[in-house]
Protein backbone atom coordinates (compact mmCIF):
# COMPACT_ATOMS: atom_id res chain seq x y z
CA UNK A 1 0.00 0.00 0.00
CA UNK A 2 1.51 3.37 -0.93
CA UNK A 3 2.45 5.58 1.97
CA UNK A 4 3.57 8.77 0.26
CA UNK A 5 1.59 11.32 -1.71
CA UNK A 6 2.36 12.05 -5.33
CA UNK A 7 -0.10 14.94 -5.25
CA UNK A 8 1.61 18.33 -5.57
CA UNK A 9 1.33 20.45 -2.47
CA UNK A 10 -1.13 23.32 -2.73
CA UNK A 11 -1.94 24.00 0.87
CA UNK A 12 -1.15 26.93 3.07
CA UNK A 13 0.72 26.53 6.33
CA UNK A 14 -0.40 29.59 8.27
CA UNK A 15 1.62 31.37 10.87
CA UNK A 16 0.84 30.97 14.54
CA UNK A 17 -1.99 32.94 16.00
CA UNK A 18 -1.17 36.45 17.21
CA UNK A 19 -1.53 35.26 20.79
CA UNK A 20 0.98 32.45 20.38
CA UNK A 21 3.36 34.66 18.40
CA UNK A 22 3.21 37.31 21.11
CA UNK A 23 3.88 34.73 23.78
CA UNK A 24 6.98 33.56 21.92
CA UNK A 25 8.14 37.14 21.53
CA UNK A 26 7.93 38.10 25.18
CA UNK A 27 9.15 35.02 27.05
CA UNK A 28 12.86 34.54 27.73
CA UNK A 29 14.64 32.58 25.01
CA UNK A 30 16.77 29.62 26.05
CA UNK A 31 19.16 28.56 23.31
CA UNK A 32 20.44 25.04 22.98
CA UNK A 33 23.91 26.30 23.83
CA UNK A 34 23.21 26.37 27.56
CA UNK A 35 23.84 22.65 28.19
CA UNK A 36 26.95 22.92 26.06
CA UNK A 37 26.24 21.29 22.64
CA UNK A 38 28.29 22.24 19.64
CA UNK A 39 26.70 24.58 17.15
CA UNK A 40 24.21 22.82 14.88
CA UNK A 41 25.28 22.13 11.35
CA UNK A 42 23.28 23.42 8.43
CA UNK A 43 22.08 19.88 7.66
CA UNK A 44 20.24 17.93 10.36
CA UNK A 45 22.30 15.03 11.70
CA UNK A 46 22.92 13.28 14.99
CA UNK A 47 22.42 15.52 18.00
CA UNK A 48 25.17 16.42 20.45
CA UNK A 49 22.81 16.44 23.42
CA UNK A 50 19.42 14.98 24.27
CA UNK A 51 16.21 16.85 23.69
CA UNK A 52 15.01 15.78 27.13
CA UNK A 53 18.09 17.37 28.63
CA UNK A 54 17.36 20.65 26.86
CA UNK A 55 13.76 20.58 28.08
CA UNK A 56 14.77 19.77 31.64
CA UNK A 57 17.30 22.59 31.67
CA UNK A 58 14.89 25.25 30.33
CA UNK A 59 13.16 27.49 32.86
CA UNK A 60 9.39 27.23 33.15
CA UNK A 61 7.71 29.79 30.92
CA UNK A 62 10.75 30.26 28.67
CA UNK A 63 11.18 29.70 24.94
CA UNK A 64 13.56 26.94 23.90
CA UNK A 65 15.08 26.85 20.40
CA UNK A 66 16.61 23.44 19.73
CA UNK A 67 19.32 22.56 17.20
CA UNK A 68 18.18 21.21 13.81
CA UNK A 69 19.30 17.62 14.31
CA UNK A 70 17.75 14.15 14.69
CA UNK A 71 16.67 13.19 18.22
CA UNK A 72 16.21 9.44 18.70
CA UNK A 73 14.32 9.52 21.98
CA UNK A 74 10.92 9.94 23.61
CA UNK A 75 10.52 13.12 25.63
CA UNK A 76 8.14 14.56 28.23
CA UNK A 77 7.32 18.24 28.66
CA UNK A 78 6.30 18.79 32.29
CA UNK A 79 6.40 22.59 32.58
CA UNK A 80 5.00 25.59 30.67
CA UNK A 81 7.36 26.01 27.74
CA UNK A 82 7.56 27.12 24.12
CA UNK A 83 9.75 24.75 22.08
CA UNK A 84 10.81 25.75 18.56
CA UNK A 85 12.02 22.66 16.72
CA UNK A 86 12.28 24.14 13.25
CA UNK A 87 14.60 21.86 11.28
CA UNK A 88 14.72 19.24 14.04
CA UNK A 89 13.39 15.68 13.84
CA UNK A 90 12.21 13.29 16.55
CA UNK A 91 12.62 9.79 15.16
CA UNK A 92 11.16 6.69 16.82
CA UNK A 93 13.67 4.43 15.08
CA UNK A 94 17.11 3.42 16.22
CA UNK A 95 20.17 3.92 14.04
CA UNK A 96 19.47 0.63 12.23
CA UNK A 97 16.02 1.78 11.19
CA UNK A 98 14.01 -0.39 13.60
CA UNK A 99 11.05 1.33 15.27
CA UNK A 100 11.79 1.08 18.99
CA UNK A 101 9.72 3.84 20.67
CA UNK A 102 5.96 4.23 21.02
CA UNK A 103 5.90 7.98 21.64
CA UNK A 104 7.64 11.04 20.29
CA UNK A 105 6.51 13.51 22.93
CA UNK A 106 4.17 13.52 25.92
CA UNK A 107 2.91 16.91 27.10
CA UNK A 108 2.15 16.77 30.82
CA UNK A 109 1.77 20.50 31.59
CA UNK A 110 -0.48 23.34 30.56
CA UNK A 111 0.64 26.37 28.54
CA UNK A 112 2.96 24.45 26.23
CA UNK A 113 3.63 25.34 22.59
CA UNK A 114 5.48 22.94 20.30
CA UNK A 115 6.25 24.12 16.80
CA UNK A 116 8.31 23.31 13.75
CA UNK A 117 9.31 19.71 14.49
CA UNK A 118 9.30 16.80 12.12
CA UNK A 119 8.26 13.64 13.99
CA UNK A 120 8.55 10.24 12.36
CA UNK A 121 7.83 6.57 13.16
CA UNK A 122 6.42 5.20 16.40
CA UNK A 123 5.07 1.83 17.58
CA UNK A 124 2.08 3.23 19.49
CA UNK A 125 -1.11 1.25 19.90
CA UNK A 126 -4.42 2.08 18.19
CA UNK A 127 -6.37 4.99 19.70
CA UNK A 128 -3.20 6.53 21.11
CA UNK A 129 -1.09 9.35 19.69
CA UNK A 130 2.66 9.24 19.20
CA UNK A 131 2.46 12.95 20.11
CA UNK A 132 0.04 13.08 23.03
CA UNK A 133 -1.14 15.08 26.02
CA UNK A 134 -1.92 14.01 29.56
CA UNK A 135 -5.53 14.34 30.78
CA UNK A 136 -6.56 17.75 32.06
CA UNK A 137 -3.80 19.89 30.59
CA UNK A 138 -4.92 23.16 28.97
CA UNK A 139 -3.75 25.65 26.38
CA UNK A 140 -1.44 23.34 24.47
CA UNK A 141 -0.58 24.44 20.91
CA UNK A 142 1.01 22.15 18.33
CA UNK A 143 1.94 24.28 15.33
CA UNK A 144 3.66 23.92 11.96
CA UNK A 145 4.80 20.35 12.65
CA UNK A 146 5.14 17.47 10.19
CA UNK A 147 3.84 14.30 11.86
CA UNK A 148 3.89 10.95 10.12
CA UNK A 149 4.24 7.17 10.13
CA UNK A 150 3.00 6.38 13.65
CA UNK A 151 1.54 2.88 14.06
CA UNK A 152 -1.62 4.16 15.80
CA UNK A 153 -2.52 7.85 15.56
CA UNK A 154 0.02 10.55 14.79
CA UNK A 155 -1.34 12.98 17.39
CA UNK A 156 -3.90 12.91 20.21
CA UNK A 157 -5.16 15.88 22.25
CA UNK A 158 -8.70 14.76 23.10
CA UNK A 159 -8.21 14.76 26.88
CA UNK A 160 -6.86 18.34 26.89
CA UNK A 161 -8.88 21.56 27.11
CA UNK A 162 -8.54 24.75 25.04
CA UNK A 163 -5.78 23.16 22.98
CA UNK A 164 -5.04 23.49 19.27
CA UNK A 165 -3.35 21.70 16.40
CA UNK A 166 -2.65 24.22 13.64
CA UNK A 167 -0.68 24.45 10.43
CA UNK A 168 0.54 20.85 10.64
CA UNK A 169 0.94 18.10 8.08
CA UNK A 170 -0.47 14.88 9.58
CA UNK A 171 -0.13 11.81 7.42
CA UNK A 172 0.65 8.14 6.85
CA UNK A 173 -0.46 6.95 10.28
CA UNK A 174 -1.20 3.25 10.58
CA UNK A 175 -4.67 3.88 12.02
CA UNK A 176 -5.67 7.53 12.31
CA UNK A 177 -4.22 10.97 11.68
CA UNK A 178 -5.78 12.92 14.58
CA UNK A 179 -7.25 11.20 17.63
CA UNK A 180 -9.55 13.35 19.76
CA UNK A 181 -10.93 10.82 22.21
CA UNK A 182 -12.28 12.49 25.32
CA UNK A 183 -12.78 11.04 28.77
CA UNK A 184 -16.13 12.63 29.67
CA UNK A 185 -14.50 15.31 31.84
CA UNK A 186 -11.90 16.97 29.64
CA UNK A 187 -12.09 17.65 25.91
CA UNK A 188 -13.54 21.17 26.08
CA UNK A 189 -12.77 23.93 23.60
CA UNK A 190 -10.17 22.16 21.48
CA UNK A 191 -9.44 23.07 17.86
CA UNK A 192 -7.93 21.61 14.69
CA UNK A 193 -7.23 24.49 12.32
CA UNK A 194 -5.51 24.85 8.93
CA UNK A 195 -3.92 21.40 8.88
CA UNK A 196 -3.34 18.85 6.11
CA UNK A 197 -4.57 15.41 7.17
CA UNK A 198 -3.95 12.76 4.53
CA UNK A 199 -2.97 9.16 3.65
CA UNK A 200 -3.93 7.72 7.04
CA UNK A 201 -4.95 4.17 7.95
CA UNK A 202 -2.09 2.63 6.01
CA UNK A 203 -2.37 -0.51 8.19
CA UNK A 204 -5.93 -1.16 7.02
CA UNK A 205 -7.87 -0.91 10.29
CA UNK A 206 -11.63 -1.36 10.04
CA UNK A 207 -13.08 2.14 9.54
CA UNK A 208 -16.18 1.02 11.44
CA UNK A 209 -13.98 0.75 14.53
CA UNK A 210 -11.83 3.85 14.20
CA UNK A 211 -9.63 4.79 11.29
CA UNK A 212 -9.12 7.46 8.67
CA UNK A 213 -8.35 11.15 8.91
CA UNK A 214 -9.72 12.52 12.21
CA UNK A 215 -12.03 11.03 14.82
CA UNK A 216 -13.41 12.86 17.86
CA UNK A 217 -15.47 11.54 20.77
CA UNK A 218 -16.82 13.20 23.91
CA UNK A 219 -15.75 16.68 22.78
CA UNK A 220 -17.50 19.93 23.69
CA UNK A 221 -17.07 23.09 21.65
CA UNK A 222 -14.59 21.51 19.24
CA UNK A 223 -13.66 23.61 16.19
CA UNK A 224 -12.45 21.89 13.00
CA UNK A 225 -11.76 24.67 10.52
CA UNK A 226 -9.77 25.37 7.38
CA UNK A 227 -8.27 21.89 7.03
CA UNK A 228 -7.54 19.84 3.93
CA UNK A 229 -8.52 16.22 4.67
CA UNK A 230 -7.99 13.74 1.86
CA UNK A 231 -7.01 10.25 0.71
CA UNK A 232 -7.72 8.58 4.05
CA UNK A 233 -8.84 4.93 4.22
CA UNK A 234 -11.94 5.70 6.27
CA UNK A 235 -13.96 8.81 7.03
CA UNK A 236 -12.32 12.18 6.57
CA UNK A 237 -13.70 14.02 9.63
CA UNK A 238 -15.70 11.94 12.12
CA UNK A 239 -17.37 13.12 15.35
CA UNK A 240 -18.85 10.16 17.19
CA UNK A 241 -20.33 9.58 20.65
CA UNK A 242 -21.57 12.61 22.56
CA UNK A 243 -19.82 15.36 20.66
CA UNK A 244 -21.59 18.61 21.53
CA UNK A 245 -21.57 22.03 19.91
CA UNK A 246 -18.94 21.16 17.31
CA UNK A 247 -18.21 23.53 14.43
CA UNK A 248 -16.86 22.06 11.18
CA UNK A 249 -16.32 24.88 8.72
CA UNK A 250 -14.14 26.02 5.86
CA UNK A 251 -12.67 22.54 5.33
CA UNK A 252 -11.81 20.86 2.03
CA UNK A 253 -12.62 17.18 2.40
CA UNK A 254 -12.12 14.88 -0.56
CA UNK A 255 -11.14 11.45 -1.84
CA UNK A 256 -11.71 9.64 1.45
CA UNK A 257 -12.91 6.04 1.28
CA UNK A 258 -15.83 6.54 3.69
CA UNK A 259 -18.02 9.56 4.46
CA UNK A 260 -16.32 12.92 4.05
CA UNK A 261 -17.81 14.56 7.17
CA UNK A 262 -19.54 12.16 9.57
CA UNK A 263 -21.48 13.42 12.62
CA UNK A 264 -22.70 10.41 14.61
CA UNK A 265 -24.75 10.09 17.82
CA UNK A 266 -23.90 13.67 18.70
CA UNK A 267 -25.70 16.98 19.14
CA UNK A 268 -25.44 20.67 18.40
CA UNK A 269 -23.25 20.52 15.29
CA UNK A 270 -22.68 23.33 12.80
CA UNK A 271 -21.36 22.06 9.47
CA UNK A 272 -21.01 24.96 7.07
CA UNK A 273 -18.97 26.45 4.24
CA UNK A 274 -17.10 23.24 3.48
CA UNK A 275 -16.11 21.91 0.04
CA UNK A 276 -16.66 18.15 0.03
CA UNK A 277 -16.13 15.88 -2.97
CA UNK A 278 -15.36 12.34 -4.14
CA UNK A 279 -15.88 10.62 -0.79
CA UNK A 280 -17.58 7.42 0.25
CA UNK A 281 -17.07 5.13 -2.72
CA UNK A 282 -15.94 2.25 -0.51
CA UNK A 283 -19.30 2.51 1.33
CA UNK A 284 -21.83 3.30 -1.40
CA UNK A 285 -24.83 1.46 0.09
CA UNK A 286 -27.79 3.45 1.43
CA UNK A 287 -26.42 6.80 2.68
CA UNK A 288 -23.21 5.62 4.33
CA UNK A 289 -20.92 7.03 1.68
CA UNK A 290 -22.25 10.58 1.93
CA UNK A 291 -20.14 13.67 1.51
CA UNK A 292 -21.85 14.91 4.68
CA UNK A 293 -23.51 12.29 6.88
CA UNK A 294 -25.54 12.81 10.06
CA UNK A 295 -26.31 9.55 11.83
CA UNK A 296 -28.71 9.53 14.78
CA UNK A 297 -27.70 13.09 15.63
CA UNK A 298 -29.84 16.14 16.33
CA UNK A 299 -30.01 19.92 16.70
CA UNK A 300 -27.47 20.19 13.91
CA UNK A 301 -27.25 22.63 10.99
CA UNK A 302 -25.75 21.75 7.60
CA UNK A 303 -25.57 24.85 5.43
CA UNK A 304 -23.72 26.62 2.62
CA UNK A 305 -21.57 23.64 1.66
CA UNK A 306 -20.52 22.58 -1.84
CA UNK A 307 -20.93 18.81 -2.04
CA UNK A 308 -20.07 16.97 -5.26
CA UNK A 309 -19.38 13.52 -6.70
CA UNK A 310 -19.74 11.59 -3.46
CA UNK A 311 -21.43 8.19 -3.27
CA UNK A 312 -24.32 10.11 -1.67
CA UNK A 313 -24.57 13.88 -1.43
CA UNK A 314 -25.95 14.66 2.03
CA UNK A 315 -27.62 12.00 4.17
CA UNK A 316 -29.52 12.28 7.45
CA UNK A 317 -29.96 8.83 8.98
CA UNK A 318 -32.05 7.77 11.98
CA UNK A 319 -31.57 4.34 13.54
CA UNK A 320 -32.66 2.60 16.72
CA UNK A 321 -29.26 2.82 18.39
CA UNK A 322 -29.28 0.76 21.57
CA UNK A 323 -25.62 1.59 22.21
CA UNK A 324 -25.85 5.42 22.05
CA UNK A 325 -29.51 6.45 21.73
CA UNK A 326 -29.93 9.90 20.27
CA UNK A 327 -32.82 11.72 18.69
CA UNK A 328 -32.50 12.78 15.06
CA UNK A 329 -34.53 15.92 15.67
CA UNK A 330 -34.01 19.59 15.01
CA UNK A 331 -31.86 18.99 11.94
CA UNK A 332 -31.65 21.74 9.31
CA UNK A 333 -30.09 21.21 5.86
CA UNK A 334 -30.14 24.44 3.88
CA UNK A 335 -28.52 26.47 1.12
CA UNK A 336 -26.15 23.74 -0.02
CA UNK A 337 -25.03 23.08 -3.60
CA UNK A 338 -25.10 19.33 -4.26
CA UNK A 339 -23.88 17.69 -7.47
CA UNK A 340 -23.97 13.97 -8.09
CA UNK A 341 -24.16 11.12 -10.53
CA UNK A 342 -27.34 9.65 -11.93
CA UNK A 343 -28.70 6.89 -9.74
CA UNK A 344 -27.23 8.21 -6.50
CA UNK A 345 -28.97 10.10 -3.71
CA UNK A 346 -28.41 13.84 -3.73
CA UNK A 347 -30.17 14.58 -0.43
CA UNK A 348 -31.67 11.71 1.53
CA UNK A 349 -33.49 11.53 4.86
CA UNK A 350 -33.32 7.83 5.76
CA UNK A 351 -34.73 5.73 8.58
CA UNK A 352 -34.87 1.95 9.10
CA UNK A 353 -37.15 1.84 12.17
CA UNK A 354 -40.32 3.45 13.46
CA UNK A 355 -38.47 6.48 14.74
CA UNK A 356 -39.08 10.19 14.86
CA UNK A 357 -37.24 11.43 11.76
CA UNK A 358 -40.35 12.22 9.72
CA UNK A 359 -42.68 13.33 12.50
CA UNK A 360 -43.66 17.02 12.35
CA UNK A 361 -42.76 17.48 16.01
CA UNK A 362 -39.16 16.57 15.20
CA UNK A 363 -38.75 19.85 13.27
CA UNK A 364 -36.39 18.37 10.70
CA UNK A 365 -36.21 20.42 7.52
CA UNK A 366 -34.35 20.95 4.29
CA UNK A 367 -34.60 24.36 2.64
CA UNK A 368 -33.30 26.09 -0.49
CA UNK A 369 -30.81 23.42 -1.52
CA UNK A 370 -29.69 23.43 -5.15
CA UNK A 371 -28.94 20.28 -7.13
CA UNK A 372 -27.29 19.13 -10.33
CA UNK A 373 -27.00 15.64 -11.84
CA UNK A 374 -24.48 14.62 -14.49
CA UNK A 375 -26.89 12.28 -16.23
CA UNK A 376 -30.23 12.33 -18.03
CA UNK A 377 -33.49 12.69 -16.17
CA UNK A 378 -34.90 9.40 -14.93
CA UNK A 379 -37.24 7.87 -12.43
CA UNK A 380 -34.59 6.74 -9.99
CA UNK A 381 -34.62 7.98 -6.41
CA UNK A 382 -32.48 11.09 -6.36
CA UNK A 383 -34.00 12.18 -3.06
CA UNK A 384 -35.57 10.52 -0.05
CA UNK A 385 -38.09 11.59 2.57
CA UNK A 386 -39.88 8.60 4.07
CA UNK A 387 -39.40 6.90 0.69
CA UNK A 388 -37.34 7.32 -2.46
CA UNK A 389 -38.38 10.27 -4.62
CA UNK A 390 -37.35 10.83 -8.23
CA UNK A 391 -39.11 14.12 -8.90
CA UNK A 392 -37.72 17.39 -7.60
CA UNK A 393 -41.23 18.82 -7.45
CA UNK A 394 -42.38 15.92 -5.28
CA UNK A 395 -39.36 16.31 -3.02
CA UNK A 396 -39.98 20.06 -2.69
CA UNK A 397 -43.41 19.23 -1.31
CA UNK A 398 -41.86 17.45 1.68
CA UNK A 399 -40.38 19.10 4.80
CA UNK A 400 -36.96 17.81 3.77
CA UNK A 401 -36.94 19.46 0.35
CA UNK A 402 -38.64 22.83 0.56
CA UNK A 403 -37.65 25.42 -2.05
CA UNK A 404 -35.38 22.92 -3.79
CA UNK A 405 -34.24 23.69 -7.31
CA UNK A 406 -31.93 22.42 -10.00
CA UNK A 407 -28.93 24.53 -10.98
CA UNK A 408 -28.84 25.42 -14.67
CA UNK A 409 -26.26 23.35 -16.54
CA UNK A 410 -24.42 26.45 -17.66
CA UNK A 411 -24.13 27.79 -14.12
CA UNK A 412 -22.82 24.65 -12.44
CA UNK A 413 -19.20 24.76 -13.70
CA UNK A 414 -18.82 28.26 -12.29
CA UNK A 415 -20.16 27.25 -8.88
CA UNK A 416 -17.76 24.32 -8.69
CA UNK A 417 -14.78 26.24 -10.06
CA UNK A 418 -15.18 29.00 -7.49
CA UNK A 419 -15.09 26.33 -4.77
CA UNK A 420 -12.06 24.62 -6.32
CA UNK A 421 -14.04 21.41 -6.81
CA UNK A 422 -13.58 19.21 -9.93
CA UNK A 423 -16.15 19.92 -12.60
CA UNK A 424 -17.10 16.29 -12.95
CA UNK A 425 -16.71 12.93 -11.20
CA UNK A 426 -13.44 11.05 -11.49
CA UNK A 427 -13.38 7.81 -13.42
CA UNK A 428 -12.54 6.23 -10.06
CA UNK A 429 -15.86 7.44 -8.61
CA UNK A 430 -17.93 4.87 -10.46
CA UNK A 431 -21.63 4.87 -9.63
CA UNK A 432 -23.04 1.40 -8.99
CA UNK A 433 -26.17 0.35 -10.89
CA UNK A 434 -29.50 1.91 -9.90
CA UNK A 435 -30.62 -0.65 -7.35
CA UNK A 436 -32.69 -0.67 -4.24
CA UNK A 437 -30.37 1.00 -1.73
CA UNK A 438 -29.21 -1.41 1.00
CA UNK A 439 -29.52 -0.71 4.72
CA UNK A 440 -26.67 -1.12 7.17
CA UNK A 441 -27.57 -1.93 10.75
CA UNK A 442 -26.09 0.04 13.61
CA UNK A 443 -24.10 -2.98 14.78
CA UNK A 444 -22.47 -4.05 11.52
CA UNK A 445 -20.05 -2.21 9.28
CA UNK A 446 -20.77 -3.09 5.62
CA UNK A 447 -18.37 -4.98 3.43
CA UNK A 448 -18.86 -3.77 -0.10
CA UNK A 449 -18.19 -6.78 -2.30
CA UNK A 450 -20.63 -6.68 -5.21
CA UNK A 451 -18.84 -6.21 -8.51
CA UNK A 452 -20.11 -3.52 -10.83
CA UNK A 453 -19.40 -2.51 -14.35
CA UNK A 454 -18.15 0.90 -15.22
CA UNK A 455 -20.92 3.39 -15.89
CA UNK A 456 -20.29 5.84 -18.69
CA UNK A 457 -19.84 9.42 -17.54
CA UNK A 458 -21.09 12.40 -19.42
CA UNK A 459 -18.03 13.16 -21.52
CA UNK A 460 -18.25 16.91 -21.50
CA UNK A 461 -18.50 17.07 -17.72
CA UNK A 462 -15.49 14.87 -16.90
CA UNK A 463 -13.21 17.88 -16.57
CA UNK A 464 -11.09 18.75 -13.58
CA UNK A 465 -9.53 22.05 -12.62
CA UNK A 466 -6.19 22.75 -14.23
CA UNK A 467 -4.28 21.82 -11.11
CA UNK A 468 -3.10 18.44 -12.48
CA UNK A 469 -4.20 16.40 -9.51
CA UNK A 470 -2.43 13.08 -9.12
CA UNK A 471 -4.47 10.65 -7.08
CA UNK A 472 -3.43 7.85 -4.75
CA UNK A 473 -6.61 5.89 -4.51
CA UNK A 474 -7.21 2.36 -3.42
CA UNK A 475 -8.64 0.01 -5.99
CA UNK A 476 -12.35 0.56 -6.54
CA UNK A 477 -12.84 -2.00 -9.28
CA UNK A 478 -14.97 -4.25 -7.08
CA UNK A 479 -16.89 -1.58 -5.22
CA UNK A 480 -20.62 -1.62 -5.55
CA UNK A 481 -24.00 -1.36 -3.91
CA UNK A 482 -26.83 -3.78 -3.49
Amino acid sequence: MPVASSRPSRFRLPALSWGVALAIAVVPVVTAGLPGPAAASATAGACDTTLQGLIDHAAAGSALVVPPCVYRESVTVDKPLTIDGTGATIDGRDASGAVVRDTWMTIAASDVTVRGFTMRYASNKPQTGALRVEPGVSRVTIAACDLGFAAGADVSIGVADQSTITGCSIHDAGQLGVHLGGDGTNGVGNAVIDDRIFHNNTAGYDPGFEAGGLKATLQKGLVIEGNEVYDNAGPGIWCDIECQDVTISGDRVHDNDDAGIFYEVSQGGVIQDNDVWSNGWQQPAWGWGAGILLSSSGTTTVSDNVVAWNATGIAVISQDRKDWPHSATGVSVSDNVIAGSAGRYLLAWLQDWQGELFKPASANQGTANRFWVDGPAGTEGRFAWDSDIGSLAAFAATPGGRASEYVATGAMPGLLAVAGVPLGPSSLDVPPPLPVQAVRTAEAHPLVVAAVGAVGLLGGVAVVLALAWSRRRRSRGTAGGR
